[in-house]
């Protein structure tokens, strides 16, 4: 964003004033290099934040919710897809982003869902670099600035609402940058008028609008203070503009089903602690975002400081906001890479002329013509190669064996097992879109947007036990009872990941439960008087139970859903092996080692299954680390 006005006082409103800035930037002289190597850093800073278009836990319910409001054409009122909480009033203040969601999976597929997610990124990047060219800073700054920024922002871009949030928090900052150009006096605050259908849109595709609002008060009441310090009473009248459209971006929050319930209902839910999601835990070590926030936050304050440029306070004070919360909460450095993608490259190119004075210009010669050809050939062939790489990798969401339980839900479908399930977190909404509407769960990720918390705390009861330094429980819910969630409701099947080993000890202990299917990363059970009575039509016989340690290996095409018999027209044997044969629906499926196949089925669905050798695989940095990333609830699990 651009800076202040070239006469407006340092950060602590005191000191020298500083040197001005050209009241207007005229065009820079032509670089037949410049705008290839700006789309060069474009397309690799996209590619970079690629990575992250992993499955988030979340996504299957985001999609599936926005597919029931378009084939409903109407909004739920109370919760679905579970037996718990049937008939509880659900505010859901994504509605918008999962009807996009559903819309574009049903009629792009997964790989719609990835254009769409590198499309706001493209956006993103692209405001970055045209703000940074407009203040006419060097490649090389500019290359720091947005680099960094995209591995900031980059954990956080999934396919998943949150990227509505960051997208609008980027426009957001644009226009303050239009507003508060440099050089100009006064302000243009028409532009800030845009901010309330700004925020009437956010309000209805994540709740991140409230960070946003709060940044705007920030921002705009620096400004308000710098006014009148400058300007004494006459600025008074740039202050009620300010305050005329906050309250308008307020009340533009009220344009959503809800009203103002929406508003009250998330600032309450913002109170409670959360330890059971690992993105509100404090950034630790060895995370490496930990790594590129610290990196950003140093090189921001060194810029700022060591700068001549003016100072803008309300940048000053945003960025210092943004970079606490950001070590604070695992969430928030999307916000400080975005913020400092707009305003850093101005006072970094400031640092980078202060730091070259002290260096003798060297006289060199001109490339000729023909190198520049040369060069810009290269950049581009260079740029589209990451453009293709970018395009092919983006194809497909790939689920992981090893981290959904793609397996397990094949043999329930194999065994046309449904119910009332109790099924980890991580994979709640997976089961409640891949087995609906036979399948209904006992909690799921959408946590307090529609269940109750005394439903919550009995299901972490079970999951994670009495552990207060990883869980939060309401002082008015029921009595810790690790085995109620077993009783709430009469579920009849239980699945588990036996990474979390409080739920499988009870489990164990627990009477009246019969174990149908295990491998190294779930098991599943069913109630003894259902599944294990002989004389009951849903009896499972030993034979038909699939009991082993063998690790799920490889990746499956999204969705990952099960197929079922009855479409395929398949019996499924009682000697069937999992997960050899897990993800095809026939007999006729197997893999030798070291083989990677690929095979349709579920008319469109591409399975695709790498069988691996025997040794465990290696551990990410983030699956490594204790309580913050053991993920008792996933990072996308919170709906807030």
């Amino acid at each position: 964003m651009s800076e202040g006005r070239a006469g407006l006082a340092r950060a602590g409103g005191q000191g020298e004033p500083a040197s001005p800035v050209p009241a207007a930037v005229g065009p820079a002289a032509p670089d037949p290099l410049a705008r290839a190597f700006r789309a060069f850093l474009l397309v690799g800073c996209l590619v970079v934040l690629s990575i992250s278009h992993r499955v988030d836990p979340d996504l299957w319910g985001h999609v599936r919710y926005g597919q029931d409001v378009l084939a409903a054409h109407a909004l739920p009122s109370t919760a679905t897809h579970t037996y718990t909480a049937a008939g509880h009033p659900w505010i859901n203040h994504e509605n918008l982003a999962e009807i996009t969601f559903g819309w574009i999976e049903t009629h792009l597929g997964a790989a719609g869902l990835n254009a769409f997610t590198s499309l706001l990124g493209l956006l993103v990047l692209g405001l970055m670099v045209r703000n940074a060219t407009r203040q006419r800073v060097s490649f090389l700054v500019l290359s720091v600035a947005v680099l960094l920024a995209t591995c900031a922002v980059g954990p956080g871009w999934t396919v998943r609402p949150q990227v509505f949030t960051y997208t609008f928090f980027a426009l957001l900052v644009v226009m303050l940058g239009r507003c508060f150009r440099a050089g100009e006096s006064p302000p243009d605050t028409r532009v800030l008028w845009l901010a309330p259908p700004l925020f009437a849109l956010w309000v209805n595709t994540h709740g991140g609008f409230l960070a946003g609002l709060a940044v705007l008060a920030l921002y705009l009441g620096c400004r308000a203070l710098v006014a009148l310090w400058r300007k004494g009473l006459s600025g008074w009248g740039e202050v009620r503009a300010y305050v005329v459209v906050l309250a308008a971006c307020g009340l533009a929050t009220l344009a959503n089903p809800y009203g103002p319930r929406l508003v009250a209902w998330l600032i309450a839910d913002l109170l409670p602690p959360r330890p059971e999601i690992g993105e509100w835990h404090p950034l630790a070590w060895p995370d490496p975002l930990l790594v590129v926030t610290a990196a950003l936050a140093g090189l921001t304050v060194a810029a700022f400081i060591a700068s001549r440029r003016p100072r803008d306070l309300g940048q000053v004070v945003v960025l210092a906001v943004t970079a606490w919360q950001s070590f604070l909460h695992a969430r928030h450095p999307p916000f400080l890479g975005i913020l400092a993608g707009f305003w850093l490259p101005l006072h970094l190119e400031g640092l980078r002329n202060r730091l070259g004075r002290a260096k003798p210009a060297r006289a060199g010669t001109p490339p000729s013509a023909r190198a520049v050809r040369v060069v810009l050939g290269a950049t581009w062939a260079i740029a589209l190669a990451l453009f293709v790489t970018l395009a092919f990798q983006s194809r497909a969401l790939w689920v992981n064996r090893s981290r959904s339980p793609v397996d397990a839900l094949q043999y329930l479908a194999d065994r046309q097992l449904a119910g009332k399930l109790v099924v980890h977190f991580d994979w709640a909404q997976y089961a409640l879109a891949a087995l609906a509407p036979e399948t209904t769960v006992a909690f799921d990720g959408r946590l307090r947007t529609c269940y109750p918390q005394a439903v919550a705390d009995l299901y972490f009861d079970f999951l994670l036990g009495n552990r207060p330094a990883i869980r939060w429980r309401s002082p008015t819910s029921p009595p810790l009872d690790d085995t109620a969630i077993l009783r709430l409701g009469d579920p009849d099947m239980v699945l588990l990941s036996r990474r979390f080993k409080h739920s499988v000890k009870v489990m164990r202990r627990k009477s009246g439960w019969v174990l149908l299917y295990q491998d190294r990363l779930a098991q599943l059970w069913g109630r003894s008087e259902r599944y294990g009575d002989p004389a009951g039509p849903d009896y499972v016989p030993p034979a038909m139970r699939s009991l082993t340690d063998r690790r799920p290996r490889g990746w499956v095409a999204w969705p990952a859903f099960p197929t079922r018999p009855a479409a395929t027209g398949a019996t499924p044997s009682a000697s069937r092996q999992y997960p050899a044969a897990a993800t095809t629906g026939t007999e006729s499926w197997r893999l030798g080692p070291s083989a990677a196949r690929s095979h349709w089925a579920s008319g469109w669905e591409t399975i695709v299954i790498a069988q691996m050798a025997a040794t465990p695989p290696r551990q990410s940095a983030s699956s490594r680390r204790s309580p913050r990333r053991s993920r008792a609830g996933s990072t996308s699990s919170e709906r807030s």
